[in-house]
């Protein structure tokens, strides 16, 4: 009879002890969310948010956080400070968000004699007839490519030719890279508008977290720093883990009840 209390009292240590793990594990997840819900996950590309607590979005954009984040972009930083001001006035004035200022970083490292394969130049990389049509002389004599002010002038000219057309500055970068009639393209074929959702070429699917990976480094190196580390992805990863693991639960008590 001793024997029997004892064992059901050893029964009712454990299950109080699973009990309080249980609400630890809550709690833990709670703080998890918390985190999430932080400045951290605030990032934006011309106040569209960047939908960064899916998974798969977060690690992309880990990835190219971590890409910058050497010595030789940080020299880059130091010594574009003041160009990096002169585009945005220029581009402030046509009413262009001052996010796309950090194009020619990407485009030509802020340099006006980059030069790609295919023809284009200067700090925007516009191919000759795209500078052309926007007003910009290119010729054995002057390149205006290689102008900062007017190249910039030109620049924000097309960003708000393809707004217009496009309706999402999101949409504006990717078109930027691969050209707005392919952009269009892939929307009527994929009946999708969501930058994120698309099926684009490499190049043109990185772009933009190239984009607002400068971006970042700029003006907020302290979230950078967390968002490289791997510490967000990892809470996200957790989260993630949890949500398929109550999927999954949920998904089997069903198939119980109807078995």
């Amino acid at each position: 009879m001793i024997r029997f209390v004892f064992i059901a009292f050893a029964i009712s240590l454990i299950g109080a002890f699973s009990f309080r793990t249980e609400k630890v594990e809550k709690k833990e997840l709670r703080k998890e969310e918390a985190v999430l819900n932080s400045d951290l996950l605030a990032i934006d590309f011309c106040g569209e948010a960047i939908p960064v607590t899916e998974l798969k979005i977060a690690k992309k954009y880990q990835n190219t956080i971590r890409n910058y984040d050497n010595p030789t972009f940080r020299k880059l930083m130091t010594r574009t400070e003041k160009r990096m001001k002169a585009i945005e006035s220029i581009l402030t004035k046509y009413g262009v968000p001052a996010d796309f200022k950090y194009i020619p970083i990407i485009e030509s490292a802020m340099s006006n004699e980059a030069m790609s394969h295919r023809g284009a130049g200067g700090y925007w990389q516009f191919m000759p007839s795209t500078a052309r049509s926007l007003g910009l002389v290119v010729s054995d004599e002057v390149d205006e490519r290689k102008s900062l002010v007017k190249s910039t002038h030109a620049a924000a000219k097309y960003l708000l030719r393809l707004h217009g057309q496009l309706g999402s500055w999101t949409l504006v970068a990717a078109a930027y890279n691969a050209g707005p009639s392919h952009i269009k393209n892939v929307i009527s074929s994929q009946n999708k508008d969501d930058y994120y959702q698309l099926k684009l070429n490499s190049e043109t699917n990185k772009y933009l977290y190239k984009v607002i990976a400068v971006k970042e480094w700029f003006s907020n190196p302290e979230r950078s720093k967390e968002w490289g580390s791997g510490a967000i992805v990892d809470h996200l990863a957790k989260i993630d883990l949890n949500e398929n693991d109550k999927n999954k639960s949920v998904v089997t008590n069903k198939n119980e009840i109807d078995s």
